[in-house]
């Protein structure tokens, strides 16, 4: 599932190819994933309507149009953003990392046109192909596309702060953990708390601060709330800095692979030695969720 990282990835992305240009038409809307608006209304509001800017609330995209209308997106578990021009095949001999991207797939969920930036058509010549697409591919669509007036979707105000920027602190975090009892990887996993954290980072953000995930979240002593403060944006930071995690469906808009899953230390690692101690990690299940961990360090 994109998390925090990945969907950053995607919004530097998107704010560069999208920030100032104008929806010219929606071409195609998945009734069953699209939230607070009917499927006739898609394609009436948002043709000559101007993305203002592409933000990010936790593992949520939001986009401001022109109008005081928004676009809030979120990926599920195998959401893809893609922007391509027609005719376009992503990949090719020395490039980056790509996973093959057909220009058009039976899991393409809603296909937006987006007009060329001002200043491509010069003496009737156009400079820069007039045909850009901004896809939602979705293979199990549990993703979700948000139309809504005046404000970004209603759901993310039940969201915590970022985990990775939201400017809380270790005394916040404290405070939060305080008297709880649910293990401390499922506080992680609840966006109430934080926003942003998903079952990768989980993993690989108690395996840095040496805590065990099957711990009451509140049984924490001062210098483990510290230590978590700090791991949290470390953590993040570095899924950011190596543009996500692509161990499944994960690419970025041009199709490329992240770089995170190289960096793994606990996530999906259950049977291999432990990197810092060399005890063989292991595998539970928190809430739902498999959860890989080392018995001898993490305490």
């Amino acid at each position: 599932m994109p998390e925090l990282p990945e969907v950053e990835t995607i919004r530097r992305q998107l704010q560069v190819a999208l920030a100032g240009r104008r929806f010219s038409a929606v071409e195609m809307v998945e009734p069953f994933m699209l939230r607070d608006a009917g499927v006739t209304q898609l394609p009436a509001v948002l043709p000559g309507r101007s993305v203002l800017s592409v933000d990010r609330v936790g593992k949520f995209m939001v986009m401001p149009l022109s109008g005081g209308w928004f676009l809030t997106v979120h990926l599920g578990m195998t959401g893809q953003l893609l922007v391509m021009e027609d005719g376009e095949v992503t990949g090719g001999a020395g490039a980056p990392p790509y996973r093959s991207l057909d220009t058009v797939s039976p899991h393409d969920r809603f296909v937006f046109r987006v007009d060329p930036p001002e200043g491509c058509v010069s003496g009737g010549v156009v400079t820069k192909t007039t045909s850009t697409r901004l896809v939602f591919r979705d293979i199990r669509k549990f993703g979700r596309l948000h139309l809504t007036s005046g404000g970004p979707a209603e759901r993310l105000g039940q969201l915590g702060p970022d985990a990775w920027r939201g400017g809380w602190t270790g005394r916040d975090l404290g405070q939060w953990l305080h008297g709880r009892t649910a293990p401390l990887k499922a506080f992680l996993l609840d966006q109430r708390h934080l926003a942003g954290i998903g079952n990768i980072y989980a993993d690989e953000i108690l395996f840095a601060a040496a805590l065990s995930p099957l711990r009451p979240a509140g049984s924490l002593t001062g210098e483990e709330v510290e230590r978590l403060a700090t791991e949290i944006p470390a953590r993040l930071e570095e899924g950011v800095r190596l543009r996500g995690c692509s161990l499944s469906d994960f690419v970025d808009t041009e199709g490329r692979l992240g770089c995170f899953q190289d960096a793994l230390k606990a996530y999906g690692r259950q049977g291999q030695a432990c990197s810092r101690c060399g005890a063989t990690l292991v595998r539970t299940v928190i809430g739902g969720r498999g959860t890989a961990y080392c018995p001898a360090c993490q305490r």
